[in-house]
């Protein structure tokens, strides 16, 4: 792909997010539809406005009509795009730096473009095989605020009250125009964090990791909330710390879900992203449901493929039953019902789910050698752990799940000049010593194809 990566289009500002670049996205999209209305909407990036003007000046030329829905976040506009468009996009790079933007483009159902639709769409760019309308057929654009409507909806599925103390942290991004009046329509005692919006993101690094949000469990304590949720630029992401402000890491907070849905459906498929715990299985099995596993920003391929009740990455969720895509606001509404309904805290509720030692980190490496950098990999890896290893997974970098449930996975990142390195060991020495091996692999083979003349 050359304009499409894991999740949409990403990168800087006027380096490769131009406004040339989203007026031709905007004319592939009105090509590609052909007719009928594409639903817009935007971060709070200082650069989206920008681009929400190109693209839409795009989208017009071809004759499609626009609805504007303005600054929302991502979920948002893919339930809107469900309800009232033929196609979506959202301009927004997530949680990147603010420096960056991006484009995601949603079918009719809501659901982000599948790897084929995105090649029609480079096909049209790259060929310039551009529709355009005549001066007496230009498209309209409508502007609607759907705020209440979406949070309305949200209330109607997760369908529970609570009283709960919640401490939410907003980033600076989209989410606060919804997460604060959502739980305060639930019951519940909200303290709001970087509700501000601001597309510089003032308070903390956009994207929720541990490290950009561990103040938050001293704060869990000092206030005395049930416990805390934080959301990225877009809002697509969570992150959760519990009544002792324990960081819930992200895998247990997916098996917690896919256990809820599993026992729901006394089985069922589930769909997981290739970087996550072998923790999720062990529940999913024990309620007589079954994993598979995706390459990350794929989980709608794999929704479609396995027909599955539950899909999920790392801080994304996606509940099919209210809609097919990443939807953290359900997630949220129905984490509050879960914990109101078992009326006991968070870490007793998970306190069943197994506990595995698990560790990510990111090497540096350019965009030009890093699919070469994995592929060295690959073949070394298998090598030296020829006599461990159980399965090798190869549809995203390299995965090796162990005899003993470890794994290790190295993949390049879809969005970003690095390259991600993931293990998991049922110990912590075990967890140490295969990260060390995969780690040190990458770092020497970007050094080396790097100094290559």
């Amino acid at each position: 792909m050359r304009l499409f990566g894991t999740a949409g289009i990403r990168g800087p500002v006027h380096s490769k997010i131009t406004p040339e670049l989203a007026l031709n996205v905007g004319k592939a999209i009105g090509t590609y539809i052909d007719t009928g209305t594409v639903v817009v909407g935007r971060d709070a990036r200082t650069s989206s406005v920008m681009l929400e003007s190109a693209l839409v000046s795009g989208l017009l030329s071809t004759g499609v009509n626009v609805i504007r829905i303005g600054l929302v976040p991502t979920p948002m506009l893919a339930w809107a795009t469900n309800k009232l468009g033929n196609a979506g996009v959202m301009i927004t790079a997530s949680h990147n730096p603010p420096s960056d933007n991006g484009i995601k483009v949603f079918n009719e159902k809501g659901i982000e473009f599948f790897l084929e639709q995105e090649e029609e769409l480079e096909n049209i760019i790259f060929s310039e095989s551009y529709k355009m309308s005549s001066w007496d057929d230009i498209g309209d654009v409508k502007d609607l605020d759907l705020k209440n409507k979406y949070i309305k909806e949200i209330l109607k599925y997760v369908g529970s009250e609570t009283n709960l103390k919640v401490l939410l942290d907003m980033g600076n991004g989209a989410g606060s125009l919804i997460t604060p009046y959502l739980l305060r329509e639930m019951g519940a005692k909200v303290v709001t964090l970087n509700s501000q919006l601001d597309g510089y993101f003032p308070g903390r690094k956009s994207e929720p990791r541990y490290e950009n949000i561990a103040y938050l469990s001293n704060l869990v304590k000092e206030l005395g909330v049930d416990l805390a949720i934080a959301q990225d630029g877009d809002a697509d992401r969570i992150a959760v710390f519990d009544e002792k402000g324990n960081y819930i890491e992200e895998d247990t907070l997916i098996a917690l879900f896919a256990r809820l849905y599993a026992q729901e459906h006394n089985g069922g498929n589930i769909v997981v992203s290739i970087n996550t715990s072998f923790r999720i299985d062990k529940v999913v099995e024990e309620e007589g449901g079954r994993v598979y596993r995706v390459p990350l920003g794929q989980l709608h391929d794999g929704i479609k493929r396995y027909n599955a009740i539950f899909a999920s990455e790392p801080w994304k969720f996606i509940h099919p039953k209210f809609g097919l895509w990443i939807d953290s606001f359900v997630t949220i509404g129905l984490l509050l019902k879960i914990i109101t309904q078992e009326g006991k805290p968070l870490s007793e509720i998970i306190k069943d789910i197994p506990k595995y030692y698990l560790i990510k980190k990111n090497v540096k490496c350019p965009e030009e050698i890093k699919y070469e950098v994995v592929e060295k990999v690959k073949e070394r890896l298998q090598d030296l752990l020829r006599d461990q290893v159980e399965e090798v997974i190869t549809i995203s970098g390299i995965r090796l799940n162990l005899k003993d449930d470890s794994w290790v996975l190295v993949r390049p990142s879809g969005t970003e000049p690095k390259i991600r390195v993931v293990v998991e060991g049922i110990t912590e020495k075990k967890k140490e010593e295969l990260f060390s091996l995969a780690y040190n692999l990458v770092s020497k083979f970007v050094s080396e194809l790097s100094c290559r003349p």
